[in-house]
């Protein structure tokens, strides 16, 4: 099954983002972040310090991603 998000977004691993970037855990249920800091453990993992928006509120959060782990790049936007 092919993911919805697949024709529209452009898929880049985790090693490659950077500090600034919007995307998409297209993978974890399509959540939208933006990247505020990008962390290699190793060359097995990368831990990125994220910032989302629910509910009117801002959070910041910590999650790991296998090195390789593919990611959708959104738009650039800001949240609103």
């Amino acid at each position: 099954m092919e993911s919805h998000y697949s024709s529209a977004t452009e898929f880049v691993p985790v090693e490659a983002l950077r500090s600034g970037d919007p995307i998409t855990d297209v993978h974890g249920g399509g959540h939208h972040y933006r990247v505020l800091e990008s962390k290699p453990v190793g060359d097995s993992c990368v831990v990125l310090e994220l910032e989302s928006k629910a509910n009117d509120e801002f959070r910041v959060i910590e999650k790991s991603f296998p090195a390789g782990y593919q990611v959708g790049r959104s738009p650039r936007r800001t949240f609103l």
